[in-house]
């Protein structure tokens, strides 16, 4: 669906309204307002995933995510910390080691390119 993000979040909207389990769809309905930069109903639908996380490793998928659209939006040092927390959510999960690597290594960005805001 690249390019063609309002058919995107067209097609979100319709398998959100009928998905048992909302947490993959609401997710994939972020990434698009993201890609409008619509920030705001993006971060909405990231609330309402985190609701819905349950477990540990889901909710670790979420915040990584939010992490994702709060550096987009240049709010550094708020990713930083979204990126530790899913690092920190996926070691106490046991995940796969290289989703505790790709967190950590956005959150160094993160910090550095806070440090440079200033």
């Amino acid at each position: 669906m690249l390019d063609r993000t309002r058919e995107a979040i067209t097609e979100g909207l319709e398998l959100l309204a009928c998905s048992r389990d909302r947490l993959r769809p609401l997710l994939a309905l972020a990434q698009a307002y993201q890609r409008e930069y619509n920030w705001h109903q993006a971060a909405r639908l990231h609330e309402e995933a985190l609701r819905l996380s349950g477990t540990r490793a889901r909710e670790a998928l979420v915040r990584r995510q939010i992490g994702h659209r709060l550096f987009n939006e240049a709010r550094y040092r708020e990713a930083a910390a979204e990126f530790e927390w899913a690092r920190d959510l996926y070691r106490s999960t046991g995940q796969r080691e290289h989703l505790v690597r790709a967190c950590q290594e956005a959150m160094v960005r993160s910090r550095e390119l806070f440090h440079g805001q200033r």
